[in-house]
């Protein structure tokens, strides 16, 4: 009987093939160390061997380990060792590989996933006597159809595209290394205080300074607008044709001039437009929109992934704006019909012909993101379900009808001065009708004569200042890391992560730390253009060189170490002053209010793991060290207790908390504390953890490990009573007008009690 080894990234992806492929008879083995499914299918045994992703690490030999100036150097010539991080996997592919007469590499379809299932091959080649034919699935969608007929169809495995992955991987930790290494060296920063330095990482957070430099130094220019207001059966505004205008003696002399006058229309136009509908999702695309209805970047594209090893949405990392012939649009409009958009898939399906829009995009590795299949009622939940809805939303948006408004515009003579007026109304919503996330706001205006006199009702002068350009929200800083070539639509969101993660960024929109700024400012000190896009995007339009075939993956990976070495060099003569930047931005901080005994600042001063809240006057009591989590806002008002400064704690998804800067004062500890500990009698805390969920900890910790999980939205307060079953503090949760009362021991009987509290009342009265 002949036995097919079929290799598999996630475990959840490995059931679903091993379950479409033997129509639900698969089984799954675990056992002295190995984990594979196995089934058969006619004459053939077959068996899935999951990977849980990279089953081999990259990584410097271990004498060049330390963190000694004489060694960065050699990272840049050094050899690059291959290790087996997963022994589990590995030792399954081995022993399933023994006796197989082929092997099909079923990872996911990108670059990627290409390099995970070649390192699973090098291990089955390097440790095994297997010489059979070795074959490539492809597929976008774990569905049933899609799985059989990838199989049907088999593909041969793409060595260019797991190489330019590989040199991706290679080149990211040479970059990494030896800048992260060089700048934690010099400015003394080890440990888990080390300054880490990325290829991608470093120019993309330069995009953000540079856009909160323009901020700080732009100076407004005042401007003023002139407007006249007319009526004609409704109300409608007309502005000064021209624009603002910069004087205000002009502006002042034209308000003078039109003051009193009515209006003549000496021209109107009445027509119609197309509302185009959006392009099918690209990645970078669903990530801009979730990011926009409240899912940040890294936990949308999370959500997405897991929905696509459910089943549920087709492959969440593509380029591709254009649908294939071969998807069938109406039959997956037809299967929500059975779910929470039916309304809204009847609308499609109404349409006489169903004609997807195109994006400017077009590859053939993967489709848009669309929906394949529908969950059951109830299965998604939070977050989860709004990514969900978000892309079936975009989906029936794509294959429904363009909108139609009606725009008006004219131009109406007040003594001389031409004004412009506009309006617009909507006649058609259509996709807008399911595309719930874009609003178009209308504008009333008559219709017109040519000729014709318009009353006036007022003249108006008003004054404005020119705005600096915004900061980057989540969304647009994606786009111009895409515009840019800054990382790939797979690793785009976590390099903002890390940014974040690391203490260079913080907020949405983003703004950069003192010591992101710090190290922006003092890097561009130095011709080294680590921190410009240019020698980023060369790198990475020479790993699609790779892809394609027409460059091996040593030689960019060498002309990768010789960019290094030139910007080491740089860095290496400007040492001193690149040391004194960084170190200098490190003491910048926030200022959050005045000490009341120097009336000297008081700053808060971020680091990787803590926060320090200092007086900048030497040798002032006011000096604490806090893991305050989250983002911290000045406030006008002081602490009751101690008179020192409040701030304001704001974390995603909660409350904003009002906190003393004394981690230790009792206004503080009155507002965190839920009660006693059941367990040793410590008082219950909120704490939060280093992903800023909240829960109740025990103050004993570490000698005691008792906590409880929190509600992550709205606000908590200790009851003052406690559990008849399991002594715990009760804790009532208000959530707008909802509240109720529970036991943080969500495995406790008090919770599943039919009685329990939980109604909706007006504020007053909650």
């Amino acid at each position: 009987m002949q036995r097919t080894l079929i290799i598999s990234e996630k475990a959840d992806a490995a059931r679903r093939i091993a379950y479409f492929l033997s129509e639900g008879n698969s089984k799954q083995k675990s056992s002295k160390g190995l984990s594979f499914i196995e089934f058969q299918k006619g004459e053939e045994e077959y068996y899935v061997v999951p990977l849980s992703g990279h089953i081999i690490e990259i990584d410097f030999p271990k004498e060049l380990k330390d963190w000694k100036p004489e060694i960065v150097k050699q990272l840049i010539s050094s050899g690059i060792e291959k290790k087996v991080k997963n022994k589990r996997a590995s030792d399954s592919l081995i022993q399933t590989a023994i006796n197989s007469q082929k092997v099909i590499v079923a990872t996911d379809y990108d670059r990627e996933g290409e390099l995970i299932g070649v390192e699973a091959l090098e291990i089955i080649k390097n440790k095994t006597p297997f010489k059979g034919d070795i074959q490539r699935a492809k597929f976008s969608a774990l569905t049933g159809a899609e799985i059989r007929e990838a199989f049907d169809n088999l593909i041969a495995v793409d060595y260019n595209l797991s190489d330019s992955a590989e040199a991706r991987e290679e080149i990211d930790l040479l970059w990494g290394a030896v800048l992260t290494r060089y700048f934690s060296i010099i400015t003394g920063r080890m440990g888990k205080d080390f300054l880490s330095i990325g290829r991608v990482q470093t120019p993309t957070l330069a995009i953000v300074v540079k856009r909160e430099l323009e901020i700080e130094s732009f100076v407004p220019r005042p401007f003023w607008v002139i407007s006249v207001d007319f009526l004609k059966e409704t109300p409608f505004r007309g502005t000064l044709e021209e624009g603002p205008i910069f004087e205000e003696a002009r502006a002042e002399k034209i308000l003078s001039d039109i003051t009193g006058k009515n209006g003549k229309v000496t021209s109107f136009e009445k027509k119609e437009e197309r509302i185009p509908r959006p392009p099918p999702f690209s990645t970078t695309d669903f990530l801009r929109e979730a990011s926009r209805i409240g899912v940040q970047p890294g936990k949308a594209m999370k959500i997405a992934e897991n929905l696509y090893v459910k089943g549920y949405i087709s492959y969440p990392r593509t380029d591709n704006t254009v649908y294939q012939r071969s998807i069938p649009l109406k039959s997956i409009a037809e299967k929500l019909l059975e779910s929470d958009f039916k309304k809204e898939a009847q609308m499609v399906l109404s349409q006489d012909k169903i004609k997807p829009t195109r994006g400017r995009t077009e590859t053939t590795d993967h489709p848009p993101i669309y929906p394949v299949s529908v969950p059951k009622k109830g299965a998604l939940k939070g977050d989860e379900n709004k990514v969900y809805e978000l892309i079936v939303r975009r989906f029936l948006s794509t294959i429904y009808r363009d909108g139609i408004r009606e725009v008006k515009t004219a131009i109406i003579d007040v003594a001389g001065y031409p004004f412009k007026t506009s309006g617009l109304r909507i006649v058609d919503p259509a996709w807008l009708e399911i595309y719930t996330y874009r609003k178009v706001k209308e504008i009333e205006h008559p219709d017109l004569v040519m000729g014709e006199d318009v009353k006036a009702t007022s003249w108006n002068k008003d004054r404005d200042e020119t705005k600096p350009p915004p900061r980057y929200d989540m969304a647009s800083l994606i786009k111009e890391m895409e515009t840019l070539r800054l990382g790939t639509k797979s690793t785009r969101h976590s390099i903002i992560e890390k940014l974040q993660d690391r203490g260079f960024i913080e907020g949405n929109p983003v703004r950069p730390t003192p010591l992101g700024k710090g190290l922006i400012k003092a890097v561009l000190t130095v011709d080294s253009k680590i921190s410009e896009p240019d020698m980023t995007a060369e790198l990475e339009s020479k790993m699609d060189l790779i892809t394609q075939g027409e460059i091996t993956r040593e030689a960019v990976v060498n002309e990768s170490r010789d960019m290094l070495r030139t910007v080491l060099k740089s860095l290496e003569k400007a040492e001193s002053q690149l040391k004194d930047k960084i170190k200098n931005s490190l003491n910048e901080g926030i200022v959050i209010g005045k000490c009341p005994e120097h009336n000297t600042d008081i700053k808060v001063i971020k680091n990787r793991e803590y926060i320090k809240i200092k007086c900048v006057t030497d040798g002032c009591k006011i000096d604490y060290t806090s893991k305050i989590m989250g983002l911290i806002k000045e406030t006008d008002k002081k602490c009751e207790v101690c008179g020192l400064p409040l701030i304001n704690i704001i974390r995603r998804g909660q409350s904003p908390e009002l906190r003393c800067i004394d981690k230790d004062c009792s206004y503080n500890k009155d507002k965190i504390t839920m009660g006693k500990c059941p367990k040793d009698g410590g008082d219950m805390i909120i704490r939060q953890s280093r992903y800023g969920k909240r829960f109740l900890g025990c103050s004993n910790y570490p000698k005691c490990t008792n906590t409880y999980a929190l509600p992550q939205k709205g606000t908590v307060k200790f009851t003052g009573e406690y559990c008849h079953i399991c002594n715990s503090p009760l804790i009532m949760g208000y959530i707008g007008a909802r509240r109720w009362k529970f036991c943080p021991d969500m495995k406790c009987e008090y919770n599943k009690r039919k009685d329990k509290v939980e109604r909706k009342e007006k504020s007053a009265t909650a």
